[in-house]
């Protein structure tokens, strides 16, 4: 899908006339590191991999979890001054899939408390929406309102689960259920082409912003080739004057086990930094995009 919008950046497109713009985003797909986790990544990964996982057995033993993380985020970007989205996730699906694996319970005290410190803290809160919502409506209005009443306010970011999508229909029951800013439309395994738009934009006549995912951390950092590519394309994107979004899920920050992607992301957000690019959530995103640039037809989110 092209955004059309490539080439629209003038000195005036970010706040404070920045020379471009980072969108710092995580997706809490799980929360607790499980046995089979240990396995499959150990296997999967050759001698590298099960060095790695004994490692990160290790931290567990001595009592911290490694898919936690999120008082290390907290803790790494108050450091860098920035602040991010926390995408949560409210999985109901059900089965032996392992796509529906390492589900947590979004209503639990401890989730429902770090959700809340994420918020007072000035982070936001957004919707993982469940590997189904994206073609049931009313589920992802469910899911949207649970997470409303643990939060005590209004939920308008969100990112489908495994970027599930079926276009236009999710983009619009994402809008009619009151959410004002996706960011599914992008890739696990590579860079988003900055050839296709570096700018947010309104995906046909939903009504709803799109920032499309820059890169993800699935998306094989440990290789120095990979990293190369990255860091070139969210090069271009700076040059460019465009917004560079990161989804880094928050078990990714466990430097035992993923320190080349943790290294990155902290670079990134670094060259940001002393660049003087505006670093934002989703939803300030959203808020100084609809000032500048309406929505068609006046939908306002």
């Amino acid at each position: 899908m092209q955004n059309g919008e490539g080439t629209g950046v003038d000195e005036g497109t970010w706040p404070g006339r920045a020379p471009y713009a980072v969108c710092l985003t995580h997706d809490v797909d799980r929360i607790e590191k499980k046995v089979y986790h240990y396995l499959f990544y150990g296997l999967a990964g050759g001698l590298r991999g099960i060095l790695t996982q004994i490692d990160s057995l290790r931290l567990r033993l001595q009592g911290r979890e490694p898919y936690w993380n999120f008082e290390h985020i907290m803790e790494l970007e108050d450091r860098l001054g920035a602040r991010s989205t926390f995408l949560f996730l409210n999985e109901s699906a059900r089965g032996f899939r392992p796509k529906y694996w390492g589900r947590y319970e979004i209503g639990s005290r401890k989730v429902r408390d770090v959700i809340k410190t994420l918020d007072r803290g000035g982070w936001e809160v957004g919707l993982h929406g469940s590997y189904r919502s994206y073609d049931d409506i009313d589920l992802l209005r469910l899911e949207k309102e649970t997470l409303e009443d643990i939060l005590g306010k209004r939920v308008r970011s969100t990112r489908q689960h495994y970027l599930n999508l079926r276009n236009p229909e999710t983009l619009r029951f994402q809008r009619a259920v009151g959410l004002e800013v996706d960011s599914t439309i992008g890739y696990t395994d590579q860079v988003w082409d900055a050839s296709r738009g570096t700018l947010p934009y309104y995906p046909d006549d939903c009504g709803i912003l799109e920032l499309p995912i820059t890169v993800m951390d699935t998306i094989g950092l440990h290789s120095p080739d990979v990293r190369k590519k990255t860091e070139a394309a969210v090069e271009r994107i700076a040059a460019a004057g465009g917004l560079i979004v990161l989804d880094w899920h928050q078990r990714t920050f466990s430097p035992s086990e993923y320190s080349e992607a943790v290294d990155l992301y902290v670079s990134i957000v670094e060259r940001a930094r002393s660049a003087r690019a505006w670093i934002a959530t989703m939803g300030e995103v959203s808020e100084h995009w609809q000032a500048r640039r309406p929505p068609p037809s006046g939908r306002a989110g």
